[in-house]
């Protein structure tokens, strides 16, 4: 738990949040407009995949979003609604995801991350990092 609360130590909590599919490919564009920088915005996603290009023009950087339906990927619905879970930090704008400030169905009171990380790893051992795709870059 040691090592959990030095890696997760601001006590964030889980969020789920509804928004379009719109706003899905704009906090993508916000996780990669300062990545020359080494920010730390940059988008770790699950459910779904993404292209993106650093030398492209800032807002422009994105491309192939693709979202998990069943057990297919399918391009992403810029009209559609779709459920998220991040922590209560960005969720409210942090690391500058202002887009989510006026998310619909907003639940910032889930667990807190640590506990949730520290219950993964106690139950299903360690973890081994892996690259399985999700995030292409250019």
């Amino acid at each position: 738990m040691g090592e959990v609360l030095t890696v997760l130590p601001f006590q964030n909590t889980l969020a789920t949040f509804q928004v379009s599919g719109a706003t899905v490919v704009e906090a993508l564009e916000n996780g990669v407009s300062q990545i020359e920088d080494g920010a730390g915005r940059f988008a770790q996603v699950a459910g779904m995949k993404y292209t993106f290009d650093a030398a492209a023009e800032v807002g422009s950087r994105i491309s192939d979003v693709m979202v998990q339906e069943g057990d297919a990927f399918v391009p992403i619905d810029v009209a559609k609604t779709y459920t998220l879970v991040s922590n209560n930090y960005v969720r409210n704008g942090g690391d500058g995801y202002k887009m989510f400030r006026d998310a619909a169905n907003v639940y910032d009171f889930g667990p807190d991350l640590a506990d949730v990380t520290a219950d993964y790893l106690a139950a299903d051992g360690p973890y081994t990092p892996y690259l399985d795709g999700r995030i292409t870059a250019k």
